[in-house]
């Protein structure tokens, strides 16, 4: 009895310490829950506010986010791949070059964003896929 007890324990303690970084790495994400994930497609990022005005006004309908001690300027923002993937199919038509970024905003802007971007979803014209983008990029601003 003694012998079949010791390994069942072994393999009890085994489990514990192996599912114990898991825990903690979801403990990370549950700390913060007034933020919430956005991607962005970005032209570049600046270290001074002049340079990134130059690039924003090279491209229409881009704006500028400033994160901490850096201006990022963006042409797109969605809450999930669909929406960012039209917004991408159109800057690639426009010959407008970016990278895919994913920034963290505030959780009590999250339902404009989510209501913008199902509207996204659903679009199927250029004007109103570059409209409902524009409206995305501007209350991610103000």
């Amino acid at each position: 009895m003694k012998k079949k007890l010791i390994p069942i324990f072994m393999a009890i303690f085994a489990g514990v310490c192996l599912s114990f970084p898991f825990f903690k790495m979801e403990k990370k994400h549950v700390e913060n829950p007034s933020v919430f994930s956005l991607y962005v497609l970005q032209t570049g990022v600046y270290s001074s506010y002049e340079n990134a005005l130059k690039e924003k006004e090279r491209i229409m309908n881009a704006v500028i986010f400033p994160d901490g001690d850096i201006y990022r300027v963006l042409v797109g923002a969605s809450l999930n791949e669909v929406g960012l993937l039209k917004i991408e199919n159109v800057l690639k038509e426009e010959g407008i070059h970016y990278y895919k970024k994913e920034i963290s905003l505030l959780q009590s802007d999250s339902k404009l964003f989510s209501q913008y971007n199902l509207m996204l979803e659903k679009a199927e014209s250029k004007e109103s896929i570059l409209l409902l983008n524009q409206k995305i990029l501007e209350k991610m601003v103000y």
